[in-house]
Protein backbone atom coordinates (compact mmCIF):
# COMPACT_ATOMS: atom_id res chain seq x y z
CA UNK A 1 0.00 0.00 0.00
CA UNK A 2 1.57 3.25 -1.06
CA UNK A 3 1.99 6.23 1.51
CA UNK A 4 -0.15 8.57 -0.81
CA UNK A 5 -3.57 6.79 -1.90
CA UNK A 6 -3.83 10.03 -3.95
CA UNK A 7 -1.56 12.06 -5.19
CA UNK A 8 -3.06 15.67 -3.91
CA UNK A 9 -1.61 15.40 -0.40
CA UNK A 10 1.87 15.14 -1.85
CA UNK A 11 1.06 17.89 -4.12
CA UNK A 12 0.26 20.09 -1.45
CA UNK A 13 3.25 18.84 1.10
CA UNK A 14 5.54 19.43 -2.45
CA UNK A 15 4.46 22.66 -2.71
CA UNK A 16 4.66 24.03 0.93
CA UNK A 17 7.97 22.71 1.13
CA UNK A 18 9.66 24.39 -1.95
CA UNK A 19 7.80 27.63 -0.78
CA UNK A 20 9.49 27.30 2.23
CA UNK A 21 13.14 26.38 0.73
CA UNK A 22 12.58 29.56 -0.98
CA UNK A 23 12.29 31.49 1.56
CA UNK A 24 15.87 30.88 2.71
CA UNK A 25 18.01 33.25 0.32
CA UNK A 26 21.52 31.27 0.24
CA UNK A 27 19.02 28.28 -1.56
CA UNK A 28 17.26 30.24 -3.37
CA UNK A 29 19.97 32.04 -5.05
CA UNK A 30 21.66 28.77 -5.72
CA UNK A 31 19.06 27.09 -6.89
CA UNK A 32 18.53 30.21 -9.50
CA UNK A 33 22.03 30.19 -10.38
CA UNK A 34 21.30 26.78 -11.36
CA UNK A 35 18.95 28.08 -14.34
CA UNK A 36 17.70 23.91 -14.34
CA UNK A 37 14.19 22.91 -14.96
CA UNK A 38 13.35 19.33 -13.89
CA UNK A 39 10.48 17.36 -13.95
CA UNK A 40 9.33 14.30 -11.48
CA UNK A 41 7.10 12.07 -13.04
CA UNK A 42 5.57 9.88 -10.55
CA UNK A 43 3.70 6.55 -10.30
CA UNK A 44 1.46 4.70 -7.97
CA UNK A 45 -0.38 7.65 -7.31
CA UNK A 46 0.28 9.20 -10.56
CA UNK A 47 1.44 12.65 -10.69
CA UNK A 48 3.93 14.99 -12.09
CA UNK A 49 6.25 17.91 -10.61
CA UNK A 50 7.52 20.38 -12.94
CA UNK A 51 10.63 22.95 -11.10
CA UNK A 52 11.80 25.76 -13.34
CA UNK A 53 14.75 27.96 -11.81
CA UNK A 54 15.42 29.94 -15.13
CA UNK A 55 12.89 33.13 -13.49
CA UNK A 56 13.58 35.19 -10.54
CA UNK A 57 11.68 33.05 -8.65
CA UNK A 58 11.58 29.06 -8.15
CA UNK A 59 8.20 28.27 -9.88
CA UNK A 60 6.54 24.85 -8.78
CA UNK A 61 3.82 23.46 -10.96
CA UNK A 62 1.79 20.27 -9.73
CA UNK A 63 0.00 18.09 -12.81
CA UNK A 64 0.97 17.86 -16.62
CA UNK A 65 3.52 20.95 -17.76
CA UNK A 66 4.09 21.39 -21.55
CA UNK A 67 7.57 23.22 -20.32
CA UNK A 68 10.72 21.47 -21.27
CA UNK A 69 12.85 20.02 -19.08
CA UNK A 70 16.79 19.78 -18.55
CA UNK A 71 15.93 16.47 -16.62
CA UNK A 72 13.44 14.27 -15.81
CA UNK A 73 13.20 11.69 -12.98
CA UNK A 74 10.49 8.77 -13.28
CA UNK A 75 9.99 7.24 -9.95
CA UNK A 76 7.60 5.48 -7.86
CA UNK A 77 5.82 8.58 -5.30
CA UNK A 78 7.03 6.22 -2.54
CA UNK A 79 10.22 6.58 -3.72
CA UNK A 80 10.02 10.48 -3.57
CA UNK A 81 8.24 10.38 -0.70
CA UNK A 82 11.71 8.72 0.97
CA UNK A 83 14.20 10.58 -0.72
CA UNK A 84 12.47 13.82 0.61
CA UNK A 85 12.50 11.97 4.35
CA UNK A 86 16.30 11.86 3.60
CA UNK A 87 15.64 8.16 4.10
CA UNK A 88 16.89 7.51 -0.03
CA UNK A 89 20.41 7.52 -1.54
CA UNK A 90 20.14 8.80 -5.29
CA UNK A 91 23.10 7.96 -6.36
CA UNK A 92 22.07 4.18 -5.52
CA UNK A 93 18.45 4.53 -6.33
CA UNK A 94 19.44 6.06 -9.47
CA UNK A 95 21.82 3.27 -11.02
CA UNK A 96 19.74 0.91 -9.89
CA UNK A 97 16.73 1.83 -11.89
CA UNK A 98 14.81 2.43 -8.66
CA UNK A 99 14.75 5.89 -10.26
CA UNK A 100 14.77 6.30 -13.83
CA UNK A 101 16.49 9.62 -15.77
CA UNK A 102 17.32 10.92 -18.37
CA UNK A 103 18.34 14.37 -19.26
CA UNK A 104 21.45 16.59 -17.70
CA UNK A 105 20.80 14.50 -14.12
CA UNK A 106 24.97 15.06 -12.90
CA UNK A 107 23.73 19.04 -13.50
CA UNK A 108 20.85 18.33 -11.26
CA UNK A 109 22.80 16.31 -8.81
CA UNK A 110 25.05 19.50 -7.70
CA UNK A 111 21.92 20.93 -6.46
CA UNK A 112 21.77 18.10 -3.71
CA UNK A 113 23.69 19.71 -0.81
CA UNK A 114 21.28 23.09 -1.78
CA UNK A 115 18.33 21.15 -0.86
CA UNK A 116 19.47 19.27 2.23
CA UNK A 117 17.51 21.35 4.75
CA UNK A 118 14.51 19.78 3.01
CA UNK A 119 15.24 16.39 4.54
CA UNK A 120 14.07 18.42 7.85
CA UNK A 121 11.39 20.18 6.43
CA UNK A 122 9.08 18.19 5.04
CA UNK A 123 8.46 15.67 8.12
CA UNK A 124 7.70 18.66 9.88
CA UNK A 125 5.03 19.91 7.19
CA UNK A 126 3.58 15.87 6.94
CA UNK A 127 2.81 15.97 10.75
CA UNK A 128 1.23 19.24 10.68
CA UNK A 129 -0.82 18.19 7.85
CA UNK A 130 -1.83 15.14 10.00
CA UNK A 131 0.32 12.88 8.36
CA UNK A 132 2.76 12.15 11.03
CA UNK A 133 1.54 8.17 10.70
CA UNK A 134 3.97 8.40 6.77
CA UNK A 135 7.26 10.00 8.14
CA UNK A 136 8.80 7.03 10.06
CA UNK A 137 8.95 4.81 7.81
CA UNK A 138 12.52 3.22 9.28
Amino acid sequence: MPYFSDIQPFYDSITELFDKLSEDPQIKEKALNSKLVVRFVYSDPEGEVLIDCTGDEIALTCGVSDTAADATLTMATDTAHKFWLGKLNLIKALTSGEIESEGSVPKMLKLLPVIKPAFKIYPVILDEKGLGSIVDIG
